[in-house]
């Protein structure tokens, strides 16, 4: 019965492969609205978008706090997206898209969809590339390195189920971070989710992306599997910005009885992007689409400063291959343990322009292992959750730098081996002692270590050495439930978040090589009290205030020198981050849902001097003041679905002394990256053929009124900093699924 079972749905994923053309149509791509995971999401996430009489609001449950957990119950800020909010009318194709509404949250492209940079009540904006501060996990297993590193390119969109936001410092949970943690949730197959699917989206600028998908159980439900793959490739908005990336997520979860099950992930992701660079704020005004200008003679053979920024041809070709295994055993009632390992492999090629040894290949491999108890036995008759575990990362890379020959390593400036590694363990206790009343203890110690071995010591200085790092992080927290509709919570915690391999960049050498000695971890202290809860069945809300007080932050600066193409780092003496969030999500009548985002940063240098000047009281550059977010969408019974999204933020300072002139070519550090002002549109239209086939269309607008804005880098001294987002941007699509129906 198997067999045949899984032949005839290979033969069905064959049909569809060769019958399956893209349509001459202008339409998008949206996958029909499944959700796929056995635990509730933020809203009712419909099977269909044409059942809008279900207009409830289900009861969340997340994962990222170690164990599941209702949202409500969280005493801290967490926010849940659904597999319905992250597909329709969306391309999918950066993390960005995910994150638009959720309060507290920054995610915004530099060069393309795969460079986004997250960050959360202020930290992570430090990053020149990739995410700082923010642990991302993939069901639960950190994507981010042991540094504290991040690349977002291997998620594929298409194969998660549901992404959760914490807020604030988790370090009792998972160590090195400061700013919070996203989990992304991978869908599952089960007896009610089985089909295989295919999706095609087309768009401007030339994008194009294909998709297909299955999911399903057999052996007697005992075993589902999820796969996806998915292509995608586009011009980009810029020159120089072509992106090409194939993604693939796997999921198997055999269930072994009904205490025990083992799961194995396997991810793999090969993107190949170009790099337009940063451009002066009057080239982002007057030609946003123009690459980076070089700004002088480019070594190693003083190539002309009239020669084109993209004949150095700028890009990352950048390939991962990662499975995972996870084996879970509930033995006892009360009592459950999981054993996680992961390997994992990098394999990097990344010309840059425009300084010495500006050609980077790194050779990577990595390996973890996690071990946690969970025992929820009562105390006194009381209930209780008792949360202990140890985790253990480690990645080892051979990494080589060339001159930038025009494309073409040249003279061979670095060659050493990194090692770097991070583990910890932690206790975490939840006891209620009043029905309303839940307390919440933990404490974690971490330990971050960094090797270097410098292969050619005699070229460029010798970069061999070590950094550790040490830190204990205690955290506690109270909720109080006096009524079902309010939650109100308050906790103190802390953080410790070390420098990532890059940001150890020396400006005490000529080349920039060894461990920078001046720089060490930030450290915070963050305090937050908030109320949460579901009001009826039909409307949400979260509101939270915090302060978190950082001891030595991160901050990025350039100048000339070691620094000024490439950034080096410096701790602030202490900051504080104020900030107020709130989130809502109504449905008023059915088929109608409002959503709304607000965030008020605050965020202000408390003891401070730079190069002489005393910046104490003033902001921190990279962080708008107010950002305000609203997405409306209405259901037809029909099977017609539209809706608008806006979005607002105030402008920011990009120098810690908060400096801006407004002359023209005056230099990138003495600018303020403006307010900006978005509204983009979807619609679609999503239908059953006959009681098996299912047809989703659809189309989108992004920036439907062509709004010229952008981005920055922090403290770039003379050096461009600015990257424009996409004008306005059309996509259309469509998808087919094919339901299994037991």
């Amino acid at each position: 019965m198997c067999q045949f079972l899984v032949c005839s749905r290979l033969s069905i994923l064959i049909t569809i492969l060769l019958t399956s053309q893209p349509l001459c149509f202008v339409a998008v791509t949206v996958a029909a609205d499944v959700d796929t995971s056995h635990v509730d999401t933020q809203q009712k996430d419909l099977q269909t978008t044409h059942q809008p009489e279900i207009e409830t609001l289900d009861p969340v449950v997340v994962t990222a706090t170690r164990t599941p957990k209702a949202m409500t119950q969280v005493p801290g800020a967490v926010t849940a997206i659904n597999q319905k909010q992250l597909l329709q009318a969306n391309p999918a194709t950066g993390i960005d898209e995910t994150l638009r509404a959720v309060p507290g949250v920054y995610a915004e492209r530099r060069f393309g969809p795969d460079d986004v940079r997250i960050s959360i009540r202020g930290t992570g904006q430090r990053a020149t590339f990739g995410t700082r501060g923010v642990r991302v996990l993939i069901d639960g297993i950190p994507l981010t390195e042991p540094d504290g590193q991040t690349r977002l390119e291997p998620i594929d969109l298409d194969a998660i189920s549901r992404v959760e936001v914490l807020r604030g410092p988790n370090s009792a949970l998972y160590g090195n971070a400061s700013a919070g943690v996203i989990n992304y949730v991978i869908e599952e197959g089960s007896s009610d989710n089985q089909y295989i699917e295919t999706r095609f989206t087309f768009g401007a600028y030339d994008f194009f992306k294909s998709r297909i998908k299955t999911a399903g159980v057999l052996l007697d439900n005992r075993l589902s599997y999820m796969g996806s793959y998915s292509f995608v490739e586009s011009d980009g908005y810029r020159d120089h910005s072509t992106v090409r990336n194939q993604r693939f997520f796997g999921k198997l979860k055999y269930r072994i009885d009904d205490e025990s099950d083992v799961s194995l992930i396997v991810t793999y992701s090969r993107p190949n992007i170009d790099i337009p660079g940063s451009l002066t704020k009057t080239q982002a005004e007057t030609n946003p689409r123009q690459t980076q200008q070089t700004l002088h003679a480019v070594p190693p053979a003083a190539f002309p400063r009239t020669t084109p920024f993209s004949s150095f041809d700028p890009q990352r070709k950048d390939e991962r291959f990662r499975p995972s295994l996870t084996y879970r055993n509930q033995f006892t009632p009360n009592q459950e343990i999981s054993l996680t390992g992961f390997f994992g492999t990098r394999d990097l090629n990344h010309p840059l322009c425009c300084f010495t040894g500006s050609f980077l290949t790194t050779r990577r491999v990595e390996w973890g292992s996690f071990v946690k108890y969970t025992n929820s036995t009562p105390i006194l008759g009381l209930p209780n959750r008792l949360i202990i575990g140890y985790d253990y990362q480690d990645q080892n890379s051979v990494n080589k730098n060339f001159d930038n020959v025009l494309g073409r390593q040249g003279t061979q400036r670095v060659y050493n081996q990194a090692r770097t590694s991070q583990d910890g363990f932690y206790v975490q206790d939840e006891f209620s002692p009043f029905k309303m009343i839940e307390l919440i203890a933990g404490v974690r110690y971490s330990q971050v270590r960094f090797k270097i071995q410098d292969n050619i010591p005699n070229v460029g200085g010798n970069s061999s050495g070590r950094r550790n790092f040490a830190e204990t992080t205690p955290m506690g927290g109270i909720r109080f439930s006096p009524v079902e509709w309010a939650n109100f919570y308050g906790s103190i915690s802390t953080a410790f978040e070390s420098p990532t391999s890059t940001e150890f960049r020396n400006p005490n050498n000529a080349a920039g090589v060894g461990f920078n000695p001046g720089v060490k971890p930030q450290k915070s202290t963050n305090y937050e009290v908030g109320i949460k809860g579901t009001v009826g069945e039909s409307f949400y809300y979260e509101m939270a205030v915090y302060r978190q007080r950082f001891r030595d932050e991160l901050i990025p600066f350039n100048s000339p020198g070691p620094c000024f193409f490439v950034q080096c780092f410096r701790n602030a003496g202490k900051s504080d981050h104020d900030g107020f969030e709130l989130g809502v999500t109504y449905r008023p009548i059915p088929g109608l849902t409002l959503q709304t985002a607000y965030t008020y940063s605050d965020y202000r240098f408390r003891t401070y001097t730079v190069n002489g000047v005393d910046v104490s009281g003033r902001r921190l550059p990279g962080i708008p003041e107010h950002r305000i977010v609203f997405d409306t969408t209405y259901a037809h019974p029909s099977g017609f679905y539209g809706g608008a999204e806006w979005l607002y933020q105030t402008g920011y300072f990009i120098n810690d002394t908060n400096q801006e002139s407004t002359a023209t070519g005056a230099a990138g550090n003495d600018q303020k990256n403006p307010s900006y002002t978005v509204t983009n549109l979807k619609a679609g239209f999503n239908t059953m053929i006959g009681s098996e086939w299912e047809l989703e269309i659809f189309s989108r607008v992004d920036n439907i009124f062509d709004a010229n804005y952008f981005t920055s880098r922090l403290n770039p001294g003379t050096s461009p900093s600015f990257s424009p987002f996409p004008g306005r941007n059309v996509f259309g699509g469509f998808s087919m699924r094919y339901l299994f129906l037991s």
